[in-house]
């Protein structure tokens, strides 16, 4: 895929994701004037949030997962070499949408970049957001991880693309996550279970490195040490035209 071409589809689901956050804001307005429309507005986002969005990229975009060179690093997910020569890390929350832009705008170029040894990404997810379903979906990021890193990248993915409308009702329980995680490979039994049993030694130590980087929101991103400010798809842009100089 050329360059263009990615920046034309990355422009189109960005596109889409900001029109759904402004149908929602929308729709919170209306709340004060009637309950009933603010009920079908909240049925209607969750249903386009399950459903991936229309502007959704695929799971897993890199077909040779082996050349991601996946592993499990300090609490996070690491893919790309080493010996790359830039190093990129991102701190997200599950639950946050701006992630999920972040994501869907940078996924296919880090996928290939990393691939090709241009680049380290070290993706560290942690509890943010005040929300159960941010420290459920963190519980089974980490089980999956434990299992197999490959496995967990092709996760991190599908937890984004499943990603559910942050004011949603009725998240996806312990049994859904599951059922994500096993649909990619993990061991369903395992993932459950460990959503349940709800062990806070990853999330705690996920939320204190994120505290001593400083972190105040989502997503944040260093390359090379240092952060990249702006906008969701703006830090995209960056970190791809920075990459590409290289």
């Amino acid at each position: 895929m050329s360059k263009s071409n990615r920046e034309q589809g990355r422009a189109e689901r960005a596109a889409a994701i900001q029109a759904a956050h402004a149908r929602a804001e929308r729709n919170r307005r209306i709340a004060i004037g009637g309950a009933v429309v603010v009920v079908l507005a909240i049925i209607a986002a969750a249903v386009f949030w399950y459903s991936g969005g229309s502007g959704g990229s695929s799971t897993a975009t890199t077909k040779d997962v082996a050349k991601l060179h996946p592993r499990a690093g300090d609490h996070s997910l690491v893919i790309g070499p080493k010996s790359a020569k830039d190093h990129v890390v991102v701190y997200e929350d599950f639950l946050c949408p701006y992630c999920r832009e972040f994501e869907t705008a940078s996924r296919d170029f880090l996928h290939a970049d990393a691939a090709k040894g241009l680049v380290e990404v070290e993706y560290r997810p942690f509890h943010l957001l005040q929300d159960d379903y941010s420290t459920r979906a963190l519980n089974a990021f980490a089980e999956v991880l434990s299992e197999s890193p490959g496995v967990a990248m092709k996760f991190h993915d599908l937890l984004y693309d499943k990603q559910p409308y942050e004011a949603a009702a009725n998240k996806p329980n312990a049994s859904q996550l599951a059922d994500w995680a096993a649909s990619v490979g993990a061991d369903k039994s395992k993932v459950e279970a460990a959503v349940n049993a709800a062990d806070p030694a990853f999330e705690t130590a996920a939320n204190a490195a994120a505290q001593k980087a400083n972190v105040q929101g989502t997503p944040t991103v260093y390359l090379n040490g240092k952060q990249v400010q702006g906008s969701a798809t703006q830090i995209a842009d960056q970190l791809e035209t920075q990459i590409a100089k290289k």
